[in-house]
């Protein structure tokens, strides 16, 4: 059984991208004209420009279930959770989500993914999203919860759970 399902960009995601992109080139821009020294500027497009590569390589592009593994696909790292290991998956209201604050992560820019820290549990969790809304949480037997955003949410948790049949039914016989 496999099953793809593609990340949604909403217009929030965009309008922010759109925004962060003009704030970096006008900083490059303001930094340039007013600053004539060369080496600040030099290093912070530098900066600027690496950590937009590695948060560009990092936007999350579609989420697959394959034979036992649940495979979350960004443009150059696959996220594998072993579908054996999922111990509960349920749909998660944007409401739930505000208490989440990133750490190391991209919020708005291309979606927002990454390490956020949940002020309500206490803990840090993994968020792939494109946009800020259709959440479902799987939660592995390890008691890691990673945070994924999907239009189709109800076909997702299904196929899941189904995944999850098939491979018992395996394992019985």
């Amino acid at each position: 059984m496999n099953q793809s399902f593609r990340f949604h960009t909403d217009r929030r995601t965009k309008a922010l991208t759109t925004l962060t992109f003009i704030i970096f080139v006008a900083g490059a821009v303001l930094l340039f004209l007013l600053y004539k020294g060369g080496f600040f500027s030099a290093w912070f497009i530098s900066l600027v420009l690496a950590l937009s590569a590695l948060m560009i390589l990092s936007i999350p592009r579609r989420i697959a279930i394959l034979e036992e593994t649940l495979e979350i696909q960004c443009i150059s790292d696959t996220t594998e959770i072993d579908v054996r290991e999922i111990a509960s998956i349920r749909k998660v209201e944007k409401r739930e989500m505000r208490w989440m604050m990133p750490l190391f992560a991209s919020a708005g820019f291309f979606g927002y993914y990454g390490k956020f820290f949940d002020f309500r549990e206490f803990e840090t969790v993994t968020i792939y999203s494109s946009e800020w809304n259709n959440f479902v949480e799987i939660t592995d037997i390890y008691d890691t919860r990673v945070y994924v955003s999907c239009r189709e949410a109800d076909n997702l948790i299904c196929a899941i759970e189904q995944a999850q049949k098939e491979l018992s039914t395996k394992s019985n016989n």
